[in-house]
């Protein structure tokens, strides 16, 4: 029985080494194979550090082609006009190359010189104005954040300007108390680029700086090509002037008042001069800073305040009231003598070179200072060497 059992283990065991038997060559060769593959791996390796290559390094793409200067001088150009602001050392090198192909076209060629200053004429502004733009973009910076400060601080200049300590009978101490509280106004309402760059983080000066080395490039081809605008020194300059333009904070002010300033601009006759009325600008100015209503000028007032500023330089005496006076010994006088009909009150000083000069040389004054920002709505002025006269009405006839 032992035997019959041992018949088919046997044909298992011969079936298993056949099929060892068949896949021994099959194993052997792919075995070969490999070793020929590393073989050959080897020995490429071997002569790529013999030939001084790094056989680790991984295989590099293809340069990209190097950018080629257009023939023409429309070219030359437009590729300073396309690429002068680029980062990239291959766009600053063809600019480079488009200056002194231009530079050699040019020569003597005064019609060729004319076309390229007609091809760059307002090039420099525009990139200027594209620079501003995206600096104040940039900074977050809107007139709308600037106009916060003014309403902000405008409550606490006036708060500060009408405290009753605050008086000419002690010399006007608290006077750096009302320059503080009115500082931030003037910051932002005369210079609302200054303010941004302190308080914003406007930058300017980066951009600008890059547009003088474009100004200057191009002064390389043509010599005027490097100057600004007259009246502007540098770029910095013109971004200064457009930014001023973006961040206008006193749009608002001056459109509620259009009709009283170009009254105002527009009035000529009697007594009244250039400089009388470039005072009254100041002034609104400053009103309209404060959130105050502009005020007209009235001939009929500038009449009496013209008279007392003469008065006063002939005897060489400041005051209100003068026994005597012509015109009419006291401001209400002098203005119902001049045709005005209303109450009036009066502002005098010697000391002040223009009409500017007087309105700060009063604002250092306390009462003098309530007076011209009070709520008024009429203004007459008139002066006479350094003699300075207001007179300031709600009304009347006079109007």
């Amino acid at each position: 029985m032992a035997p019959s059992r041992l018949v088919p283990a046997l044909k298992w065991v011969v079936m298993l080494l056949v099929m060892l038997l068949v896949a021994a060559p099959a194993l052997s060769a792919q075995d070969d194979d490999d070793f020929i593959k590393e073989l050959r791996k080897k020995k490429a390796r071997e002569k790529a550090i013999a030939e001084g290559k790094d056989p680790d390094a991984a295989e590099k793409p293809p340069e990209p082609a190097k950018p080629k200067l257009p023939p023409t001088a429309a070219g030359w150009v437009s590729t300073i006009q396309r690429k002068w602001d680029s980062d990239k050392e291959a766009d600053q090198q063809l600019v480079k190359e488009a200056v002194e192909a231009l530079k050699g076209a040019i020569g003597e060629d005064k019609e060729l010189a004319a076309k390229v200053v007609e091809d760059f004429d307002g090039f420099k502004e525009k990139e200027a104005a594209r620079a501003v733009d995206e600096a104040i973009r940039s900074s977050g910076v809107t007139v709308d954040r600037l106009r916060g400060v003014l309403d902000e601080n405008r409550p606490l200049a006036l708060k500060a300007i009408m405290d009753p300590g605050y008086t000419e009978a002690d010399g006007c101490k608290k006077q750096p108390e009302v320059d503080a509280a009115c500082k931030p106004l003037f910051e932002v309402w005369r210079d609302p680029v200054g303010y941004a760059s302190e308080h914003f983080g406007l930058d300017l000066k980066t951009p600008a700086g890059k547009l003088d080395g474009l100004a200057k490039l191009l002064g390389e081809i043509v010599p005027e090509l490097a100057n600004w605008p007259e009246g502007f020194d540098d770029a910095e300059a013109v971004m200064r002037g457009k930014g001023a333009e973006l961040l206008n904070v006193k749009e608002k002010e001056y459109k509620a008042n259009s009709g009283v300033l170009e009254a105002n601009e527009a009035l000529e006759g009697g007594t009244l001069t250039e400089e009388d009325k470039r005072h009254v600008r100041v002034l609104n100015d400053y009103r309209m800073m404060l959130g105050k209503g502009c005020v007209s000028i009235n001939l009929s007032l500038c009449k009496a305040t013209t008279g007392h500023s003469q008065y006063m330089n002939k005897i060489k005496k400041l005051a209100h009231n003068i026994p005597g006076e012509p015109g009419g010994a006291t401001p209400q006088a002098r203005a119902k003598n001049a045709g005005f009909g209303g109450s009036v009150a009066e502002n005098c000083l010697v000391g002040a070179e223009n009409g500017e000069q007087a309105v700060w040389q009063w604002y250092g004054a306390a009462e003098h200072h309530r007076n011209m920002i009070g709520n008024h709505s009429i203004i007459g002025v008139g002066h006479d060497g350094a003699y300075w006269t207001q007179n300031f009405s709600g009304g009347g006839k006079g109007r």
